[in-house]
């Protein structure tokens, strides 16, 4: 059964409070004046509540009845990696740790990590059911196929029947599992044990609704480790970007959908906002290496012909016909705009809001799917040219910097 309890300790008095933050963000000078009163009150003592981004309606406009017409197919059998590949899969050494394009949040000013924990505080108390139970279900769905819930109306259950029949033996083998090909660089323990940076339900227990269901405890299972960054975020972007890239015709939904994934830990009070980010910075720079390593680039291949060939066959159509006609399950527009306000939260600028981007080596890589026959400086000016604001809590120059500005879904669909 699912379940939300209260929490721990009540230190406030009054009626619990919306903040009046919904699908749209306000602009910065109303985001900062709002989240400074949100920390005022947790800090007094009165709890006040964020809404989350709320979801998208889904919309259906099919060309024509006769072109969204299906026939599914037999699914052409699939063999797995020979044992040689997935032993050796890189043909570049990992690097030592990611501490380095982190470590913008050590120089947090005090009144970022309240707000830190004050937007924590109003997205976990305001969660809907719907929220607060799929976040419960994304926490135990690390190292799975969570993410692929964002393939639409027809490619999703798709994917999921293929996933069950084992069609997709060289897909599961490079993105799910204990054993997947990317847990070899995705792992964050190094990072988290360098920042020691304790959890919000931990620091305050006395604000964090707890939700859970009849499987293990979440909470007590994180307990003790470190919160930044994120790990369940690392993992759900990098699926993302490496899904976008195998199925590009849905990028925009697959970026959004991870997104919704990092969102749903602070959701669940065990990850601040900032956490979140560093787990998006963390994957696209994770991201970027595998794609641009030659020896996962072959196996990436394998696995893109094996997954759209079996998706195609299962759901009886070419792909990109598929998606014209299927419910999306985000309209594109709406899922540019949750991947953005996602990327920054409600934290307003803290240094200068119009320094030129800085794009780091390889970002190029993770858009490279959507804009086929582009030249690797053209990629890099679209980066740029999409790039969020500078002067975000995370924003970081120099050495290292310029993860933090990267908006790859809006890349994704710039021309």
């Amino acid at each position: 059964m699912f379940g939300r309890s209260a929490p721990q300790r009540t230190t406030h008095n009054g009626s619990v409070a919306a903040r009046g933050r919904t699908v749209g963000f306000a602009d910065s000078a109303l985001r900062s004046a709002a989240a400074m009163a949100l920390v005022g009150a947790v800090l007094a003592g009165t709890l006040l509540g964020s809404s989350p981004v709320a979801a998208a309606p889904l919309t259906t406009a099919p060309p024509t009845v006769a072109a969204c017409t299906f026939a599914p197919t037999t699914v052409p059998a699939q063999s797995g990696f020979g044992t040689a590949e997935t032993t050796s899969p890189f043909s570049t050494p990992a690097p030592a740790d990611h501490i380095g394009i982190l470590r913008a949040f050590s120089s947090a000013s005090p009144v970022v990590k309240q707000l830190n924990l004050a937007e924590t505080v109003g997205i976990n108390q305001t969660a809907s059911t719907a929220d607060a139970r799929k976040a419960v279900d994304d926490n135990y769905g690390i190292e799975g196929p969570a993410i692929f819930d964002g393939l639409g109306s027809r490619l999703a259950p798709a994917f999921s029947a293929a996933l069950r029949a084992g069609q997709l033996p060289k897909t599961s083998a490079l993105l799910f599992g204990d054993d997947a090909i990317i847990g070899k660089r995705v792992g964050t323990s190094k990072e988290k044990k360098h920042f020691a940076n304790p959890r919000p339900f931990e620091v305050a227990p006395q604000l964090i609704h707890r939700y859970s269901d009849s499987r293990p405890d979440l909470y007590e299972e994180v307990r003790g480790s470190g919160s930044y960054p994120s790990g369940h975020t690392t993992w759900g972007y990098t699926q993302a970007f490496l899904i976008a890239a195998l199925l590009p015709e849905i990028g925009p939904q697959v970026l959004a959908r991870g997104a919704e994934y990092g969102f749903h830990r602070v959701v669940l009070g065990v990850h601040y906002p900032l956490d979140v980010v560093g787990g998006r910075i963390f994957a696209q720079a994770v991201s970027s290496e595998l794609l641009g390593d030659s020896r996962f680039q072959g196996l990436f291949g394998e696995a893109r012909t094996e997954l759209r060939t079996v998706l195609a066959a299962r759901a009886g159509g070419p792909i990109a016909r598929i998606v014209a006609c299927q419910q999306p399950w985000s309209p594109t527009a709406a899922a540019l705009t949750s991947y953005r306000e996602r990327a920054t939260y409600a934290f307003p600028t803290t240094g200068a809001t119009d320094r030129a981007p800085q794009i780091p080596a390889g970002a190029e890589n993770l858009i490279r799917a959507a804009h086929p026959g582009l030249s690797t400086a053209a990629l890099r000016n679209i980066l740029a040219r999409t790039a969020l604001p500078s002067g975000h809590p995370l924003d970081l120059t120099g050495p290292g910097g310029g993860w933090e500005r990267l908006d790859i879904a809006r890349a994704w669909v710039t021309r």
